[in-house]
């Protein structure tokens, strides 16, 4: 039997993170499959926030400056909020997903935890992937539909998003402060 917490504690911060963050990270499938739907936003949060910090750090250290640690900080948390209702949307509107956006808002915030190494170099591209694959693993299960279907809808999420910082011009902007673009 596992003893371990299925979500991130905020009143054991340190010791919470850092047994998540390896779950997450080596046991992606048993995560995702014990994580509740319900329980509120702030503790996967925070632990996202946690992992945006320390990825922003590493950013910042390897030339991204203090304008990339802001941008890469906040833009992660803005793309957490927003991701998580286009992703909800596109999942129950195209693909019949059973998980409202509570659901799609925890798992995806799980799902950053590579981003604690997007900053160094090399590293950070095989980062991202994994990101990606633990998006998808997120989806499928906050959705309860198949790994096509996350796909899709990771896929149909991108598109949308690349569509709206298009739109509203922020490509150069959004250029400088991506660690996978410098």
């Amino acid at each position: 039997m596992n003893d371990t917490p299925a979500q991130y504690d905020t009143k054991d911060p340190i010791n919470s993170f850092a047994s998540v963050w390896r779950r997450v990270m080596l046991e992606p499938r048993p995560f995702f499959e014990g994580l509740p739907a319900t329980g509120g936003l702030q503790p996967p949060l925070a632990f996202a926030a946690i992992c945006l910090a320390i990825g922003a750090f590493g950013f910042m250290i390897f030339g991204g400056g203090l304008r990339g640690f802001v941008g890469l900080f906040v833009l992660g948390l803005v793309r957490l909020f927003i991701g998580s209702a286009i992703v909800a949307l596109i999942a129950q509107q195209l693909f019949e997903g059973r998980g409202d956006y509570e659901a799609t808002f925890r798992a995806l915030a799980y799902s950053i935890a590579p981003v604690v190494v997007l900053g160094v170099p090399i590293v950070k591209y095989f980062a991202a992937l994994y990101g990606l694959y633990l998006a998808i693993i997120a989806v499928a299960k906050a959705h309860s539909f198949d790994t096509v279907r996350a796909v899709l809808t990771i896929i149909g999420t991108a598109v949308v998003g690349l569509a709206v910082g298009r739109a509203l011009h922020l490509g150069h902007w959004l250029h400088r402060v991506n660690p996978l673009l410098r």
